[in-house]
């Protein structure tokens, strides 16, 4: 069926470098996405932390 031919002899490279590069890519698209769980993560922390502090500070303004 896919039979190599003369003007084809790199036809195997190329694939073997296309699977290669497809690889690469999908590994970096799976580390970005952890990336973005982990700095999602890291920003709902800070926004927690930042209400935390805006309630403890209008507590200490309605007491005085």
């Amino acid at each position: 069926m896919n039979e190599p031919c003369d003007s084809c002899r790199y036809e195997r490279v190329y694939a073997l470098q296309y699977e290669n590069v497809r690889d690469d890519l999908n590994e970096l698209k799976e580390r970005v996405g952890r990336l973005e769980t982990t700095l999602m993560r890291g920003v709902f922390l800070l926004v927690a932390n930042l209400v935390g502090v805006v309630i403890t500070l209008a507590q200490q303004l309605l007491r005085s």
